[in-house]
């Protein structure tokens, strides 16, 4: 069951979710410029964007999260299969789209104001971002990357369940071994999506034009994927569910305790974060 939570892409630690979901403002202004300088005008109407989307998920999507949890706790609780997989990638895919959505509507407004310079150094953030990606999961040998992925996919195991036996980690590793061009194909298409949003942002004319072509960006992302990729991506993701049925079966009574506690700490934190939004609105 804590492979699902591999796919959630979660905080390591449950205190840090309310934390750094009610500082989410000053975290993505934190973010933001690390890509671009805004001036004071660009600089409000992010903080405005940035609150209004929060308040949006706090009372649209942290109430499935938590029924979410619930259903996933009681599926495992009798033991993961193949279709309880098919079903949390499917909700988790749906909620990140989702979300993925307003946060590209909230932003077009602000991203139609940037000046050539702007855009220029967030091209230029991307590059570099793309040259760290390369240098920790393209470089050196093919053993070399393939320890380095196995290593990374381990230690988002044991955040879940603690240790992992050398059966559990042998797993791991044997489903990288499998697929040696992940890191390559993300690479490809991280930079693909780059791309397009730059020339969205650059060939757009209004906030209500930019739009909609960002959220068809966010919203249908296999759209302008290649064929190979889209191929790759459902390989990966069909042993992912073996590598997820076979790791339940593994669990120690201890890592599956470990792991369950996990999941109810997850519900509580946003099942308040939730109710945070209502009270909000009562006042």
């Amino acid at each position: 069951m804590l492979a699902i939570f591999v796919l959630l892409g979660a905080a390591a630690g449950c205190t840090a979710v309310q934390f750094s979901y009610n500082n989410a403002g000053g975290l993505v202004r934190y973010v933001v410029w690390e890509y671009v300088d805004l001036d004071g005008s660009q600089s409000q109407a992010l903080q405005q964007h940035v609150a209004r989307l929060q308040e949006w998920h706090r009372g649209s999507e942290l109430p499935d999260y938590v029924q979410f949890l619930q259903s996933l706790k009681s599926r495992a609780g009798r033991g993961l299969t193949h279709q309880d997989v098919d079903w949390a990638v499917d909700t988790i895919r749906q909620s990140y789209h989702r979300a993925a959505v307003r946060a590209a509507e909230e932003a077009a407004p602000i991203l139609t104001t940037l000046n050539a310079e702007q855009l220029a150094s967030i091209e230029r953030k991307f590059a570099k971002d793309d040259a760290k990606f390369v240098k920790e999961w393209l470089s050196g040998s093919a053993n070399r990357r393939e320890r380095y992925a196995a290593d990374k996919m381990v230690e988002r195991f044991e955040e879940w369940t603690g240790n992992l036996s050398a059966e559990q980690e042998l797993l791991i590793r044997q489903f990288v071994r499998a697929h040696p061009r992940n890191a390559e194909l993300r690479l490809e298409d991280r930079r693909r999506w780059q791309r397009s949003v730059l020339r969205l942002v650059r060939e757009a004319r209004s906030a209500e034009e930019l739009s909609p072509a960002l959220a068809r960006l966010f919203g249908e992302p296999d759209r302008d994927r290649r064929e190979d990729y889209l191929r790759e991506t459902r390989r990966w993701e069909s042993d992912l569910a073996d590598l997820v049925v076979d790791m339940d079966h593994t669990l120690s009574a201890e890592q599956r305790a470990r792991t369950l506690r996990r999941i109810d700490r997850y519900a509580e934190d946003f099942t308040a974060l939730s109710r945070g939004s209502r009270v909000a609105r009562a006042q």
